[in-house]
């Protein structure tokens, strides 16, 4: 993505798998096409889901353990490889953006605010999920793992975020699952809004996010300028 020009519009950050869209049924098939191609059985999405947004190295690396193994870094690196093919091939088979989450982003656009997306997914198959699903072109900025020298929870990665939406940390808020968004955000000085039915939202985000939802109908304009205006917690 290219540089917006500054603007003192109010940003909201999204994190991609398991606060945007649920990416978990299609993370997971990738898993099991390794998983069967080593010719172990699949695992259920449920045991999955808690790892999706970890990365495919650690779905990986969880889904061998299970088993009592690991993988040496050399077949670790061919499984990767055929993870992200298939993944690739298969993006938005089954990912679908998570209830009244498109809604929620029509009325904070329509009520002056920027949008974004700061994620550990890598930059192109982030760019392909979300060109896939048609909301690519809602966002200011996609940031990707791979673009940045330092990636969440590191505050760099939030921060370069907001400087390629053209906002300014005074008025942003990031929005995300688990505890490395909340870190990246408090660490960047900036709100962050905990979506409780993503993949990892454990106690320690929960401590620390400015904010709470359990549905995206509760996202409304007012509530995201007041985290904004409240700022980071503690």
């Amino acid at each position: 993505m290219t540089e917006i020009a500054s603007s003192d519009a109010p940003l909201v950050i999204f994190d991609l798998d398991g606060t945007l869209v649920d990416t978990a049924p299609d993370l997971a098939a990738a898993l099991n096409h390794c998983l069967g191609e080593a010719g172990h059985e699949a695992d259920m999405l449920a045991v999955v889901r808690p790892h999706a947004g970890l990365g495919a190295r650690a779905m990986l690396d969880a889904a061998w353990r299970r088993r009592g193994l690991t993988l040496p870094e050399a077949e670790m690196t061919r499984a990767l490889d055929r993870f992200l093919a298939h993944y690739e091939a298969h993006i938005a088979d089954a990912s679908l953006p998570f209830p009244d989450v498109v809604a929620a982003m029509d009325g904070l656009a329509a009520a002056g605010f920027r949008l974004a997306v700061c994620t550990n997914k890598r930059q192109a198959l982030s760019e392909l999920l979300l060109e896939t699903l048609g909301l690519a072109s809602r966002f200011a900025a996609i940031c990707g793992a791979d673009v940045v020298t330092q990636r969440k929870p590191h505050p760099a990665h939030v921060e370069e975020t907001i400087a390629r939406a053209g906002g300014s940390p005074r008025r942003a808020l990031m929005v995300g699952d688990s505890a490395a968004d909340i870190d990246a955000a408090h660490a960047a000085g900036i709100a962050s809004l905990l979506v409780d039915f993503g993949y990892a939202p454990d106690a320690e985000a929960r401590a620390k996010a400015s904010g709470e939802i359990a549905d995206y109908r509760d996202l409304t304009p007012d509530l995201a300028h007041r985290l904004i205006a409240a700022g980071p917690r503690g």
